[in-house]
């Protein structure tokens, strides 16, 4: 998926303050939690879209190694099959940091409730 440059610009912001901002810095406000989970959503997608283009280009930067020849097949199925799981094994880190960004302002809303 091609993105303007805009969009690309906006990305990387989005990707800069989920990546440097616990919860509380993100201006995440618990009077307006469907708004916070929303932006943290957003940050999360786009973190994920951004690992994922440098995660295919480095795999196809590892397909351009392959030797020439009936061996090419076989090596670029075996780096396909590392890269798969490196990057599944990444998502789910990047998953799990938004999980608990989420987490984290709930538990703040519900402290600042009692």
């Amino acid at each position: 998926m091609a993105a303007m440059p805009g969009q690309w610009l906006a990305s990387v912001l989005l990707l800069l303050a989920g990546a440097t901002a616990p919860a509380d810095r993100l201006g995440l406000d618990c009077a307006q939690p469907a708004a916070a989970r929303t932006l943290v959503g957003l940050l999360m997608l786009s973190e994920i879209e951004g690992a994922e283009d440098i995660n295919r280009a480095a795999m196809w930067e590892a397909f351009g190694r392959c030797p020439p020849g009936p061996a090419r097949q076989a090596c670029a199925s075996r780096e396909q099959s590392l890269f798969e799981a490196r990057w599944s094994e990444e998502k789910r880190r990047i998953e799990l940091k938004y999980e608990k960004v989420l987490s984290d302002f709930e538990a703040r809303c519900r402290a600042s409730l009692t």
